[in-house]
């Protein structure tokens, strides 16, 4: 109920209002999450496994169109398409995971270790790379969500450049970070 209350209202909704959604009282919910930030922890875990089962299935397709293991440009393009996805489907959810706090910390964490996992075996220090890549991603995705959210606002279409599609933010974020990588 909270991700849905969440999903269609934004990211400013309030204990209070997931309590009044779920037809029961501000207590019973902090049964369940202790504050707010306990909330956007297990939402962030909830999002970080459908993540990680999209990516597995988007290198599974890979391999099995290809018949040979992925490349690490394909591995990253399909980690990047997975996180930019999770933030076009439910930019409300997506704002209220990654809000500063200890959640985003804790889900930007677990994200940079599923990136690791991820990495050729060349890299040289995986994790830093790993949560350099995602904080680098997080923030343009941050920004690329605020040109959406200005294009959509705009009193006229011309007033404002129109926003990059998913597809050209998750093929430049690719192509930067894998310069990166070979340099």
């Amino acid at each position: 109920m909270a991700r849905h209350l969440i999903h269609e209202r934004g990211p400013d909704v309030t204990m209070e209002d997931i309590a009044a959604a779920s037809g029961t009282s501000k207590s019973i919910v902090y049964r369940y999450f202790t504050d707010k930030a306990h909330l956007q922890r297990a939402l962030g875990r909830s999002i970080l496994s459908t993540m990680h089962r999209r990516l597995l299935e988007e290198l599974g397709r890979l391999e099995a169109g290809s018949g040979r293991e992925p490349t690490a440009d394909e591995r990253i393009h399909a980690m990047i398409g997975a996180y930019v996805e999770t933030a076009q489907r439910s930019p409300g959810v997506y704002r209220f995971v990654t809000r500063p706090s200890d959640g985003l910390n804790h889900f930007l964490h677990s994200v940079a270790r599923l990136v690791t996992t991820f990495l050729p075996d060349h890299v040289p220090s995986p994790q830093l790379w790993a949560r350099g890549a995602v904080g680098f991603v997080e923030s343009a995705v941050d920004s690329w969500m605020d040109e959406i959210d200005q294009a959509a606002s705009a009193p006229s279409p011309s007033t404002v450049s129109t926003p990059a599609t998913a597809e050209q933010v998750v093929d430049h974020l690719v192509t930067w970070l894998m310069k990166g990588m070979h340099a």
